[in-house]
């Protein structure tokens, strides 16, 4: 809880971790080692403007600002792009 994304102020917060959060740490915890490992060298090899690229991208689809990117969504926010991906690739990708 000490990381500069969970602390608030520069205080970690008491408040207990929403439950998609959780949700989301235990699949990511299921996932293989491998994949955890190549997330990991991925995410660590991004520069600050591709972060704040991907972050702008994720809001540009989340078009509800939920904080989740449903299947229509992820649809919507490709077609505008000019993506040409299958519907069932789409579904595989947000099965992934």
């Amino acid at each position: 809880m000490g990381h500069p994304w969970v602390r608030v102020n520069g205080v970690a917060p008491d408040k207990p971790l929403d439950s998609a959060v959780l949700t989301r740490l235990k699949q990511f915890s299921a996932m293989n080692k491998l994949k955890k490992i190549a997330i990991k060298v991925i995410a660590e090899s991004l520069s600050e403007e591709e972060i704040a690229g991907l972050k702008e991208m994720f809001k540009m689809i989340d078009t509800d600002g939920s904080g989740h990117i449903t299947l229509e969504e992820l649809k919507t926010g490709l077609e505008r792009v000019g993506a040409d991906i299958k519907e069932l690739d789409i579904t595989r990708l947000m099965q992934a």
